[in-house]
């Protein structure tokens, strides 16, 4: 369904509209596992966090056969915030669904990037909307994970990792519908069959944990977690499902309050002001030493910065 050969290609078509994010080492954590420790900084990418990858694939292909296709989604506000960015750069228009709930900078931000928003009671409200509108108006739906243009874009972070640090051996990913952490397994599972794919859920609502760890998929009551930018309602058909299924070697849970004090950790000691979502892999590391400690070379994803300071200081204080 989706080759390493088609995630180079997606590297090819966005690479005029990203940056290369750099590797940090982390020499705290790194002390206190025994083991090389990375954080790939995808917080710093273009709009403040790894979506625009996806957003950049999906309508730089569509528009290719239909070049005044308009696009809409669902999100808690990061995807939206990386659709929306993408759609600026590339003269597309975007639509935008969202919970009353969601955090005031991304909107700020969706704005800024002049897509047109809409707010809902709550996330899966949004979604049901997007749906209809998308049938309504022949607008192209974007799921954030449930899309093969944005696994691809999601896996150019792995293109890129091969070039900064060939050997690592672990690879630490926060889910939410899996489509990152698809696209990335499937370029370095290619290139290094043994490499370890370890994913990391919070404890909230884990249908994708339990779907890995079970075999079956059992659709749970949503809860609302600080990590919402993995918060995904995920389908039964999700083509992310059977590829975590596939090259996904493990799976971890944190909590919320683990993702708190990881956030905290991040800003002590490496000074980096970043979202709750942004640091899932992270806490998983920091939570679990000991299966680590097997490994060499380990990678994380700090994956976005998109939330405001008063939210960010609201959480470090707690």
């Amino acid at each position: 369904m989706i080759s390493p050969a088609d995630i180079f290609e997606a590297k090819k078509r966005i690479a005029p509209y990203i940056v290369e994010t750099p590797i940090e080492y982390s020499d705290e954590l790194s002390k206190t596992i025994g083991s090389n420790v990375y954080f790939k900084l995808e917080n710093f990418q273009l709009s403040g966090s790894f979506k625009p990858r996806g957003g950049l694939n999906k309508i730089l292909k569509t528009h290719q056969k239909n070049p005044q296709a308009e696009f809409i989604a669902p999100t808690a506000g990061g995807h939206g915030v990386g659709l929306s960015f993408a759609g600026k750069v590339l003269g597309a228009k975007t639509h935008i669904m969202m919970p009353n709930s969601a955090d005031p900078d991304r909107i700020k931000d969706i704005r800024k990037n002049g897509a047109s928003i809409q707010f809902y009671e709550s996330v899966p409200e949004a979604r049901e909307a997007a749906l209809k509108s998308s049938e309504d108006n022949g607008y192209v739906f974007v799921s954030a994970f449930n899309d093969i243009e944005m696994i691809e874009g999601g896996g150019t972070i792995a293109v890129e990792l091969l070039e900064q640090i060939p050997n690592i051996d672990c690879l630490v990913c926060g889910v939410g519908g899996g489509g990152y952490i698809s696209g990335m397994a499937i370029i370095l599972k290619a290139m290094n069959p043994n490499i370890k794919i370890i994913a990391v859920q919070q404890d909230t609502t884990p249908l994708v944990y339990n779907c890995f760890k079970t075999g079956l998929y059992n659709m749970l009551p949503f809860k609302p977690s600080i990590a919402e930018g993995i918060g995904a309602l995920v389908e039964e058909e999700s083509i992310t499902l059977p590829l975590v299924n596939k090259y996904v070697d493990d799976f971890l849970i944190v909590s919320d309050d683990e993702i708190k004090e990881t956030l905290f950790w991040m800003l002590q000691h490496h000074k980096h002001y970043v979202e709750p979502s942004g640091v899932v892999g992270l806490a998983a590391i920091r939570k679990y030493p000991n299966i680590f400690k097997e490994h060499k070379n380990i990678l994380t994803v700090i994956t976005g910065r998109n939330l405001s300071y008063e939210r960010f200081m609201d959480l470090v204080q707690k």
